[in-house]
């Protein structure tokens, strides 16, 4: 997964307006939740790389991570479900969209693997 970041690093773009611009094009709503959008936005990004990458790593606090950030996003208010799962599948679009040729069919099923279980975990959690 790691060289799969190295790919859409390559391209040489920031993916943090890239995923939100298309985040709010699904849901405009949620534009409300982001107080500090320089802020939340990277962090959003930034975390769900993160947990990502430590749960294919099988690294042992993920789900007890997970379990606090579910909880956090409680106070912006009701959040479906599927919104999470929308969240991450748009992730994994906007990395294989960066990367283009680079994007390897092995980084598709990696990441979107990953997506499987953090759903998963997710849904055991919400």
């Amino acid at each position: 997964m790691a060289a799969s970041l190295d790919a859409v690093a390559e391209a040489g773009v920031d993916i943090v307006p890239v995923y939100f611009e298309r985040f709010f094009a699904q849901c405009p709503a949620d534009s409300a939740m982001f107080h500090n959008r320089a802020a939340s936005q990277g962090a959003m990004v930034n975390e769900m790389l993160t947990m990502l990458l430590a749960q294919a790593a099988s690294e042992e606090w993920v789900p007890m991570m997970m379990r606090a950030q579910v909880t956090t996003h409680w106070d912006h208010g009701e959040i479906a479900l599927e919104r999470y799962r929308d969240a991450l599948d748009l992730l994994v679009d906007v990395l294989a969209e960066t990367a283009g040729a680079g994007w390897l069919p092995e980084y598709e099923a990696a990441w979107r693997g990953q997506v499987e279980r953090m759903f998963a975990l997710i849904a055991r959690v919400y």
